[in-house]
């Protein structure tokens, strides 16, 4: 946050305010040609020969934060320190889009209105988060140290009936209390004598925190307007009511020490901690008789039990030459421990992620696979009849009732139930998003005046649904594709891991399966940093430093994406999804630092 402006209302009474307002507008346009390109089929639409199309975004956000701080000591052994404060953010996003196409020629490139297949969409979104809170601290004699937070908060996202919390102003409140003590027992007269420890506190607490991460409006009922066979406008249901959706709360208790040793030439710290979730947001599928995909609710509860561990060492700790090296570990296992409604998939990108007690969040959920098919002779064996030792195809049941076998080319799919038909009952967890290991290495040398900072991040064992590969690598229609296509299955006895390309894809070769998850294992120099101290001292300057920094430079790792460091959205069925955002780029920069 920084330092807030503040006025000394007393010799303990401190009023602090900050205020912030930031606007961001960007306008983008999109033109496909008409020559030299093929022409597109839009379901339920018509052709499209070229196409037009143009979006301006502007955001909005307003964010106040004031705070009344009593600070006292007692005497030379009680310290108070007491917080009343509150915040305030406003976020305002608004996105139009426009989208036509037959312009009849490659010179009009703007907008009009008078052709084919004109589109509009935008989103108008408006959130309103209001937190009032106390925070004390109390020291005794800096060795025992105790601290209370208690904070009520409203959100424009939640309804109006909420269960728990209070209701104030005609709007549903939550309260998330916490507390949390510390002992610094390298401050007792027993430490004085074990001169190897120069910095010993062991912490312990427990909080309760909120969570309003769902879209905007969502308990409300609203319409949204659409076009019908591109003659006429109406109006359709787009979301349910649910006055009832509320925070989602988490209480989490923590146990951990920090240590320094050795004239603290060596750091460590360890935390365990322990969270229990209930009140699960959930995005809940609805029956397609209701016209609708989804709606958000409360349901369920889930765990999340980890570890974090840290170490610092000076390797060098010289007058002109110092080293230091720092390594963190984390890991942590979430499951999920109840839903009153049972299991149930959320649609994401083409995807599916799957809730289901005893299993991590946001695991994936769909088809595994073995290769492709290289002969016909191979696909007429595949599947083996459990009752009469029968060889045969691997089928899919089309709408009609029929059948259509796998041939030479198709993907080779799993049939988990053994019964010779591909379909939903082979879905099985196909990856998982939650990484076994992740955390930071860093170095830092200094050599005189100049320091040379270096930070890596890494995570290991998590997986990713690449989006991006599942478009490119279809062989579905005519939209471009990668070169893994060229790698496509042509000829009887090919050898490949890429099926072949049929318009329409009417076996689902594409359709969402372990082809398309990968490793999102990675190691990535995240920042360098290198700085000269200036010689220069006066009345008003105390220093002047010069530096430059580069971030990431470079990424170990074998996914396939731009950047394993990737999440489509804030929301957990969103983690570990690559839907093809602008990824981490490579970025320098030149600054000077003036010390006061």
């Amino acid at each position: 946050m920084g330092i807030l402006p503040s006025w000394q209302l007393s010799p303990n009474l401190t009023l602090s305010s900050q205020f912030d307002y930031s606007l961001d507008k960007t306008i983008e346009r999109h033109y496909i040609p008409m020559f030299f390109t093929p022409v597109k089929l839009i379901p339920d639409v018509g052709y499209s020969q070229n196409e037009i199309s143009s979006q301006v975004m502007r955001n909005t956000a307003y964010f106040d934060e004031t705070r009344l701080t009593f600070d006292k000591k007692i005497n030379d052994f009680h310290h108070l320190k007491a917080i009343l404060g509150w915040r305030y953010i406003n976020n305002y996003y608004e996105s139009d889009y426009a989208e036509e196409h037959n312009s009849g020629s490659n010179n009009n490139t703007t907008i009009t209105g008078n052709n084919s297949f004109l589109k509009v969409d935008g989103i108008n979104n408006q959130t309103n988060s209001l937190s009032n809170y106390l925070n004390t601290d109390y020291n005794y004699d800096n060795r025992f140290f105790l601290t209370g937070i208690v904070a009520m908060d409203a959100s424009s996202r939640f309804g109006k009936e909420t269960q728990g919390g209070v209701s104030l102003l005609g709007r549903s409140w939550g309260i998330f209390p916490a507390a949390n003590g510390a002992w610094l027992v390298s401050s007792e007269k027993f430490m004085k004598n074990i001169n190897a420890v120069n910095f010993f506190k062991i912490r312990a607490g427990y909080g309760v925190t909120g969570n309003d991460g769902i879209k905007d409006y969502q308990t409300l009922a609203f319409f949204s307007s659409t076009q019908f066979m591109d003659k006429a406008t109406g109006l359709v249901l787009t979301n349910l009511s649910n006055s009832k959706i509320q925070w989602e709360s988490t209480g989490k208790a923590n146990v951990g020490a920090d240590l320094g040793l050795f004239d603290n030439r060596l750091s460590l710290s360890v935390d365990f901690f322990s969270s229990n979730t209930t009140n699960l947001l959930v995005m809940r599928n609805l029956p397609d008789i209701s016209g609708l995909s989804f709606y958000w609710d409360n349901g369920g509860s889930m765990t999340n039990k980890g570890y974090e561990v840290s170490a610092n060492l000076k390797v060098f700790n010289f007058k002109n030459f110092k080293w230091e090296l720092g390594l963190s570990v984390g890991h942590y296992k979430n499951m999920i421990t109840s839903l009153p409604y049972g299991e149930y998939t959320t649609t994401v990108y083409g995807g599916e992620v799957l809730t289901r007690v005893g299993e991590s969040a946001g695991v994936f959920y769909g088809y595994k696979t073995n290769g492709v098919f290289s002969t016909t002779a191979q696909a007429s064996t595949a599947y083996t009849d459990p009752i009469t030792g029968t060889k045969g195809y691997l089928r899919i049941q089309n709408i009609d009732g029929s059948y259509t076998n796998f041939g030479a080319g198709d993907v080779i799919f799993v049939d988990k139930n053994g019964d010779g038909i591909i379909d939903s009952k082979d879905k099985q967890v196909i990856g998982n998003p939650n990484p076994n290991f992740y955390g930071v290495f860093n170095t830092k040398f200094s050599y005189k005046r100049f320091t040379l900072n270096g930070l890596f991040t890494y995570s290991l064992g998590n997986q990713i649904y690449n989006y991006q590969r599942s478009q490119l690598e279809a062989g579905s229609d005519f939209s471009n594709q990668t070169s893994a296509m060229l790698n496509r299955w042509t000829a009887e006895g090919q050898v490949t891991s890429q099926p072949q390309a049929t318009y329409g894809d009417p076996l689902g070769n594409s359709r969402f399966s372990d082809r398309w998850i990968e490793d999102g294992s990675y190691i990535k120099l995240k920042t360098v940093t290198l700085s000269y101290d200036l010689p220069i001292k006066s009345n008003f300057i105390e220093g002047i430093s010069l530096w430059i920094s580069a971030n990431n430079l470079f990424t170990i790792t074998h996914y396939l994406g731009q950047d394993p460091e990737v999440t489509a959205g804030n929301s957990v069925y969103f983690q570990g999804v690559d839907n093809g955002l602008t990824p981490s780029t490579k970025s320098y920069y030149l600054g000077i630092k003036l010390n006061l």
